[in-house]
């Protein structure tokens, strides 16, 4: 996938597998790092930029409007109609652009249900004893989500989640990817060896790579 190179190198992505690996070999928990390039729905986003960039064109023509309506011109509007859509195509497919035109509650709320649907997905939800835990970063929204499975959430109050998320959040504003994901895997780690250390009949029940759709 071509596009995380951005944000994180192959040699970085194996370091978040093997920091992943290293913390769950002192606990019976399961850790699950995911990335993903957008979470948010812009379907509308080409569409929107087009309405825009017509409004502008309309009023910014306006001082003309006695040339530019009249014969031969007026005949040259379905062609900018078409011209300026293809151009908001082009445009929309950029992350900031994608980012301006959807809402900040929108763009919480649709996070926060992909984060959902990849602890699923990732068969979190499956381990014996509750123990899974998702680190779920969407690429352009800039947010992250961790969620814990009931036998750890339950030992544990919503701060502590908030407390590892401030910090990955720290990270990932200052651009270290890398960095935030790691420190997150090891707090979180932390946790999870306090209250289910790793035993004998412990053993790796889910994949320790970072998930990367």
């Amino acid at each position: 996938m071509a596009w995380i190179d951005k944000y994180l190198s192959e040699k970085e992505i194996e370091q978040i597998s093997q920091t992943v690996h290293r913390v769950e070999e002192h606990t019976d928990g399961e850790i699950v790092p995911v990335i993903v390039k957008s979470s948010s729905s812009v379907g509308h986003v080409p569409m929107t930029l087009t309405l825009l960039l017509l409004l502008v064109l309309v009023i910014a023509e306006l001082p003309f409007a006695d040339l530019l309506w009249v014969t031969p011109w007026v005949y040259i509007w379905p062609f900018l109609v078409v011209g300026v859509y293809y151009v908001s195509f082009a445009l929309a497919k950029m992350p900031f652009i994608q980012k301006i035109f959807v809402p900040e509650r929108d763009e919480l709320d649709q996070v926060h249900q992909r984060a959902h649907l990849e602890f699923y997905l990732n068969k979190i939800h499956r381990t014996n004893q509750g123990t899974g835990i998702l680190i779920f970063v969407s690429v352009m929204e800039r947010k992250a989500v961790i969620l814990a499975d009931e036998g750890i959430s339950g030992k544990l109050p919503p701060e502590t989640w908030n407390q590892v998320l401030a910090k990955l959040g720290e990270q990932l504003n200052k651009g270290d990817w890398a960095g935030g994901f790691n420190e997150a895997i090891e707090a979180c780690g932390r946790h999870l060896q306090q209250h289910f250390p790793h035993t004998d009949g412990g053993h790796n029940q889910l994949k320790n790579h970072l998930v990367i759709r």
